[in-house]
């Protein structure tokens, strides 16, 4: 049956003269060559065997060339959460210490301030709680001699420092009983930056005696002077500095974060490229440089491009 089927096709090609080499040029090389076999078996005795058509090669996945592929979103997430750790994994150690030497150094810096502010900031509230004295503030304030003055603030917590912060100071404890946080750092600020709150200081004296002054004398700030007052401002004032500091370096620690994470995805698809780390030090440098900030030489961290 096959070799009446192959002298079919054949007697057709003969019958037409038509050669393989003829055949429309729908048929491909391989077509042609396909049909001129089976012309040779047909005019052969032997046993029908297919010819052989050619086999395309098989597809290889393609070939990363040697290179070492990393993920740019793993790396971008690993320097997210610690700098410097993205980089390493791409293979770029110098770089990740760097970014991990600045984020040490920084919140080591940051916990310092941190705790000096805080330090600062309990020494000027202990100076206030012995030195500054609600009753006495409440006794001027309800003094003929307060309605001559400038009164611009009303006491923070006053309700709380009548009915719990007097008695509980006159046992030797410090309550402002429900008073919210805001309003007793209110209460600490306003009492040291306004002259309206100066009768309150257990230290008052006048100006051009030096003698002690009783809070209903106080008319103005410049005829009456208080020790402790000048001493808690300077404290204040410290505490403000340390913690504004503090307030800063986080910032610089978030943006720490995300340059290293953009750095971090950077490095790995260049490593994926082939890049090695040295070529990558000539694409993108980075520098600790000695910078002046707030009166002081601090470290920054210097990131460019050379044109070299």
């Amino acid at each position: 049956m096959v070799r009446l089927g192959v002298a079919v096709v054949f007697s057709i090609m003969v019958a037409t003269s038509i050669g393989a080499e003829q055949l429309p040029s729908i048929l491909s090389a391989e077509g042609q060559e396909f049909m001129m076999g089976l012309g040779r078996m047909a005019a052969d005795d032997g046993p029908v065997v297919a010819p052989e058509l050619p086999m395309e090669a098989p597809i290889e996945a393609p070939s990363s060339g040697g290179k070492e592929v990393k993920s740019t979103r793993r790396a971008f997430l690993y320097s997210v959460l610690v700098p410097g750790l993205g980089e390493w994994y791409a293979g770029a150690k110098t770089r990740g210490l760097v970014f991990f030497g600045i984020e040490a150094v920084t919140i080591g810096v940051w916990s310092s301030w941190k705790a000096k502010g805080n330090d600062a900031e309990d020494e000027f509230r202990a100076v206030a709680d012995e030195e500054w004295s609600p009753e006495n503030y409440l006794t001027w304030r309800n003094s003929t001699i307060s309605r001559n003055s400038s009164i611009t603030h009303a006491l923070p917590c006053s309700s709380q420092v009548l009915d719990v912060y007097i008695p509980a100071s006159r046992e030797g404890r410090i309550d402002f009983g429900d008073c919210d946080d805001t309003e007793i750092q209110q209460y600490y600020e306003l009492i040291g930056k306004y002259n309206q709150f100066a009768a309150g200081w257990t230290d008052i004296v006048r100006v051009e005696t030096g003698n002690p002054a009783q809070p209903t004398e106080v008319d103005s700030v410049e005829n009456f002077l208080s020790e402790q007052r000048l001493t808690y401002e300077i404290q204040r004032d410290d505490s403000n500095k340390y913690l504004k500091r503090a307030s800063t370096l986080t910032g610089l620690i978030l943006i720490n974060h995300v340059i290293s994470a953009i750095d971090a995805a950077r490095v790995a698809r260049a490593r994926s490229e082939g890049v090695d780390e040295a070529a990558l030090a000539r694409r993108t440098r980075m520098a600790v440089v000695m910078r002046p900030w707030e009166r002081r030489q601090v470290p920054m961290l210097m990131v460019y491009k050379p044109f070299d």
